[in-house]
């Protein structure tokens, strides 16, 4: 099971980046939900780096959702 969410993890990775280069907005939601599956098994595996860097890029994917819809408000 843990190979799985990890492997689900790396997709939507992947398909979050994919979207980002074609400027759409949901990348930052794809983000989210891969970086709460790593950050969860990170922690699970006491990885407890990898878990703060989970931490700080969904912090950057709430900030880039918040920000490209704010821009797109103007």
């Amino acid at each position: 099971m843990i190979e799985l969410v990890g492997a689900i993890s790396g997709m939507l990775a992947v398909i979050g980046v994919v979207f980002n280069n074609y400027r759409i907005r949901a990348c930052f939601i794809i983000w989210l939900v891969s970086n709460t599956l790593s950050a969860g098994l990170h922690a699970q595996a006491g990885m407890w780096s990898l878990f703060g860097r989970d931490m700080i890029f969904l912090g950057l994917a709430f900030h880039g959702w918040n920000t490209w819809g704010r821009k797109k408000q103007q």
